[in-house]
């Protein structure tokens, strides 16, 4: 007996019912425009399903603005947990009643003549005049090649993966990067008794608060959050860079690579290639641990300088180093790294993600993989993108301004149906 598949037609389909995907609908819903969203999983799965279980925005509340639905809770200056995180998504949903559709995962895109046909795992067919694709900012997790040349016994998983310390196997766990997630896991990881190397990238050390206020609080005061792509020196370190390692855990608090050292982490450098049981690592630990501490100092500066040339009253300097890790870690920096010497059992590759966009059957990409648009808007008449890291500027992405980002998308949209 044969199930007939079915084919739908919609003047707007927005895929993704995240923030991004939400804010659009928000948009399209006041200006009552009809319009359906396609989720894959549940309302707010990206951040179910690929963050670990003890994971903290590491933004404020007072910065959760989503339009028409700011935090409104007791703890402005505390930091949303995982599972907050998806109820403020889903009573988002709720609040302004989004058009959502769940368990619908779109595996195809493609043009037939002036409208876009849609394609689900299914073989469900959705037919729309403008689709907004707004499928997250970080695409699928990035894993370097050579991680299969090393050996089974060997447990391999990427932070995306990563849920907490008991899921992992008995043993020590090399985690691969110290961006802001590898460097959370880290710390996580010793906190509960592991037995911990961490292979330290550049990227650069955030302070949790400075002379009496939430570091994003002075880079939103400072203007850092309305930056745009026009006003980067790069624009591929900002899209593609590690983001500076702070946390929202425990109350928010300060990440210090040297302190772990300390406190028993192993830090190496960056690793570069591997096979078998052995990695093979950089030896400039020393310098890349001396340009993670001089991220800072140089932040820092810069809100001395604004302190002063805008007459703030503020309380002096109030963030610094513990002294006594200044030397950690101790001895040469190693070239490799024997995985079944060492006691590792697993490897947490917290190394980024790529942009995966095969499965829209037009040439939209570029470099990176990154679709050409402008603020969303592409040269395809009725295409959209939402909520890209740095697709318009720093905030494309943020729960503090993805909401900009998609009004502007979603008066482009009605000006289609005007």
């Amino acid at each position: 007996m044969s199930t007939k598949i079915s084919d739908e037609s919609h003047n707007i389909v927005i895929i993704g019912a995240g923030s991004a995907g939400l804010a659009t609908s928000y948009f399209l819903t006041e200006r009552n425009i009809a319009h359906v969203v396609l989720e894959r999983g549940l309302v707010g799965n990206t951040w179910d399903v690929e963050r670990w279980d003890g994971f903290h925005l590491v933004n404020p509340n007072w910065a959760v603005r989503l339009p028409g639905f700011y935090y409104s809770g007791t703890e402005p200056d505390g930091y949303l947990s995982k599972i907050e995180t998806v109820d403020y998504l889903q009573n988002y949903a709720k609040h302004f009643g989004a058009p959502v559709r769940t368990g619908v995962d779109i595996a195809n895109l493609e043009r037939v003549g002036h409208r876009y046909l849609l394609t689900s795992s299914s073989g469900e067919r959705h037919r729309a005049r403008c689709v907004v694709v707004a499928t997250g900012a970080f695409g699928v997790p990035k894993i370097p090649n050579y991680a299969t040349s090393l050996s089974r016994s060997i447990s391999q998983i990427h932070s995306a993966d990563y849920k907490n310390p008991a899921s992992l196997a008995q043993g020590g766990v090399l985690v691969v990067g110290s961006g802001q997630s590898g460097a959370q896991i880290a710390e996580e990881l010793y906190e509960a008794g592991k037995t911990v190397w961490l292979s330290v990238g550049n990227a650069g050390r955030r302070p949790r608060r400075y002379r009496g206020r939430d570091s994003s609080w002075w880079n939103y005061t400072m203007g850092s959050f309305d930056k745009t792509i026009e006003n980067v020196e790069s624009i591929d370190d900002a899209r593609y860079g590690a983001s500076s390692h702070t946390s929202g855990a425990k109350g928010g608090h300060d990440i210090y690579l040297r302190e772990m050292a300390k406190n028993g982490v192993t830090l190496v450098g960056p690793v570069t290639g591997g096979e078998g049981c052995s990695l093979s690592l950089r030896t400039d630990l020393v310098e890349i641990l001396q340009g993670v501490d001089e991220h800072p100092l140089n932040w820092m500066r810069n809100v001395d300088e604004y302190v002063k040339k805008n007459g703030i009253q503020v309380p002096p300097d109030d963030t610094v180093a513990p002294p006594d890790i200044q030397d950690w870690p101790k001895g040469e920096s190693p070239d490799s790294l024997n995985l079944v010497e060492s006691g590792i059992k697993t490897i947490v590759w917290s190394t980024g993600f790529k942009y995966d966009f095969d499965w829209i059957k037009l040439p939209i990409t570029g470099d990176h993989n990154y679709p050409n648009q402008h603020r969303g808007v592409t040269d395809y008449p009725g295409l959209y993108f939402m909520g890209l890291q740095w697709m318009y500027g720093s905030k494309s992405a943020q729960f503090i301004g993805v909401g900009e980002d998609a009004e502007y998308v979603a008066s482009h949209v009605a000006g289609l149906f005007a």
